[in-house]
């Protein structure tokens, strides 16, 4: 009885490591993941005082644009945050949605920065550069996590908002499946 146990303990064990490495093949690990992009608009969003501290709160604004990589196709980014007034520093959330997935966001934007840009050949105007930075995670359509860079260089409208985008880009990076 106790050859027959040990037999069949040995049995199923042979047939548990012949199967594993099938299981972990048949699924995908994560892979290196990077999309890049241009940002073609900014809305102005729902913005308004955070009572008197210098801060404003920014509702729903969106960030347009097309990506392509692991990416493909138009994206928008709609998120919420709480800047400074002067510097339009502060943190954002939001969602991502491209290509049938939707990521989650999170992160800072920077203080805007003056960035000479070239008009004409040796002719150079300052002109604001809005930058933002940080984490995704997939929230719906594949798996996975990674981080993110943005900047999009503007002439102001009257109002100091984002007129005219005149450059930006956008890199993300990280692991997902599909």
């Amino acid at each position: 009885m106790k050859r027959k146990i040990l037999l069949l303990g040995l049995v199923l064990t042979l047939i548990l490591t012949m199967v594993m490495p099938a299981t972990a093949l048949a699924a995908k690990p994560p892979a290196p993941t990077i999309a890049t992009g241009e940002i073609t608009d900014i809305t102005f969003g729902d913005v308004f005082p955070a009572g008197n501290s210098g801060r404003w709160i920014v509702q729903e604004r969106e960030i347009s644009g097309n990506i392509s990589g692991a990416l493909n196709g138009a994206f928008t980014m709609t998120y919420k945050a709480n800047v400074v007034l002067v510097t339009q520093a502060g943190n954002f959330h939001g969602t991502f949605e491209a290509d049938n997935i939707t990521l989650n966001v999170n992160g800072k934007i920077s203080p805007l920065e003056l960035v000479p840009v070239e008009v004409d050949p040796d002719v150079f105007v300052d002109l604001p550069m809005l930058s933002l930075s940080g984490h995704w995670n997939v929230i719906d359509g594949a798996k996975g996590n990674g981080n993110f860079d943005a900047y999009l260089v503007f002439i102001p409208d009257a109002q100091g908002h984002v007129g005219t985008i005149v450059a930006s880009g956008i890199v993300m990076t990280g692991k997902w499946q599909p």
